[in-house]
């Protein structure tokens, strides 16, 4: 049996900030990817890294702030080509994970600046930019403002479908869907 002496003499396993909190990013990275952001708790990160899960709050700020941090650390898939061929990616993602924190925070009014700068720069990046230079190389004006517009509207649409406030838009299949915003989406990509 060994004293408090003892203890108290034995060195203490050296703490590793930086594993401690790649561990936590590449749970979260694997969880939130496999059930979404909904279905992740903070347990379940700390548990898959091997690390107390308190340490999101200390690392990230919270979950909110791990999952964000999670997108900006590694470069995803590319959008489709095509922003109707994105949208049913956007919203086939959304109904088989549930609403993250992306698209929920662009809608919130109670942004803090710095989250709201986190997000602009990872939609910007992910979305608007691949598309508004798609939309200026066919010569479309104001590229960039019809690529954010595309991005609200997939948003809305997600959001909205989710909540079921409108029946028939939550109801409909995606690709019913997409067939009645088809000519909004081509006026919206064109150059004229």
């Amino acid at each position: 049996m060994s004293s408090l002496a003892d203890k108290a003499s034995t060195p203490r396993r050296r703490y590793d900030a930086k594993a401690s909190r790649e561990a936590l990013l590449d749970a979260a990275d694997a969880l939130f990817h496999e059930r979404g952001y909904d279905a992740t708790t903070v347990r379940d990160i700390g548990e898959q890294a091997g690390v107390d899960a308190a340490l999101i709050a200390r690392y990230f700020g919270g979950k909110e702030g791990l999952y964000l941090a999670t997108l900006e650390r590694e470069p995803r898939t590319p959008m489709p080509a095509g922003f109707a061929r994105a949208i049913e990616q956007m919203l086939s993602r959304s109904e088989q994970r549930g609403s993250g924190p992306i698209p929920l925070a662009m809608v919130s009014p109670t942004l803090s600046d710095d989250v709201r700068a986190r997000i602009c720069q990872i939609i910007g990046r992910r979305v608007v930019e691949p598309f508004a230079g798609q939309m200026a190389a066919r010569g479309a004006p104001h590229a960039e403002l019809r690529a954010e517009i595309l991005v609200a509207l997939a948003i809305g649409l997600s959001l909205t479908r989710a909540s079921g406030t409108l029946p028939a838009l939550a109801e409909t299949p995606i690709d019913e869907l997409l067939a009645v915003l088809d000519p909004v989406i081509d006026t919206l990509q064109d150059a004229g």
